[in-house]
């Protein structure tokens, strides 16, 4: 293991680093199942809804059981729906933002309901995914990053305009909320209050780990289709309410441009 580590830090600079080039390593030079693919079953899919032009969004219930191949800007060939997520994420957020912690819960993301969002191109067998993200139900409620201890700050100020609350209890089943209900209390126990007065879980999720990738230029193009693709497939599927964790302020700006 020190001479594994020693020649880490040679060729990548910390051992780190490399552990990220091995994982991504491991999933573009999986043996070639592609070989035993059925073309005639390439992206077949009667619930994805066109959002614009030749852009796709839907949600998988589990992309562990999902058969097809998708391209991505991170490997020369197409890869399997759970491979092709598991590698834009390590890509994007291990890779690029640096968050090694990821590397212990690269599972997570390689199966479950997720969001995808994909765009077929000419001359391409298999759609580009140009967006995903991961959707957590109440059941596992305890696996949600956003109560996890990490995501928690005591000199955070909760924005608790009345609007906001009001505009929350009319589109959720919830106990009716006030201001004065959360004076006083840190924002961990404002969130857990918050969702302890939803009454029917089954219409709240949580959505994580939003992933968007494709070409510099039209960055903000993507972002802004992930973020209503989303938004309209969490409605369709009878979310009302969504928590989520959002670190970019470019997409804190479009929900607050898009108002109630």
């Amino acid at each position: 293991y020190f001479h594994i580590e020693q020649l880490a830090i040679k060729f990548f600079g910390c051992l780190l680093k490399c552990s990220t080039e091995f994982e991504i390593f491991k999933l573009i030079h999986k043996p070639n199942v592609l070989l035993n693919h059925d073309s005639e079953t390439v992206s077949k899919n009667t619930t994805s809804t066109i959002i614009d032009e030749k852009y796709h969004y839907e949600l998988v219930p589990d992309i562990s059981e999902d058969e097809r191949f998708f391209h991505t800007e991170f490997s020369d060939q197409p890869l399997p729906l759970s491979d092709a997520i598991v590698l834009i994420n390590i890509a994007t957020f291990v890779k690029e933002h640096k968050w090694y912690e990821m590397l212990n819960h690269l599972d997570i993301s390689s199966k479950g309901e997720h969001f995808i969002l994909y765009q077929y191109t000419e001359n391409n067998l298999y759609p580009t995914i140009i967006s995903s993200a991961l959707i957590q139900t109440t059941s596992n409620k305890h696996e949600w990053l956003f109560f996890d201890g990490f995501f928690q700050n005591t000199k955070w100020k909760p924005n608790l305009e009345s609007d906001g609350l009001l505009s929350l209890t009319k589109a959720t089943s919830m106990t009716p909320l006030t201001r004065s209900q959360f004076i006083d209390k840190t924002s961990d126990e404002i969130e857990n209050d918050l969702f302890y007065s939803i009454l029917d879980k089954t219409k709240v999720c949580e959505a994580i780990r939003l992933t968007i990738s494709g070409s510099k230029s039209k960055a903000n193009y993507h972002l802004y289709l992930a973020q209503k693709g989303l938004a309209m497939a969490l409605k369709e599927s009878g979310r009302d309410a969504v928590f989520t964790i959002i670190e970019k302020p470019a997409m804190v700006l479009f929900y607050k441009a898009i108002n109630l």
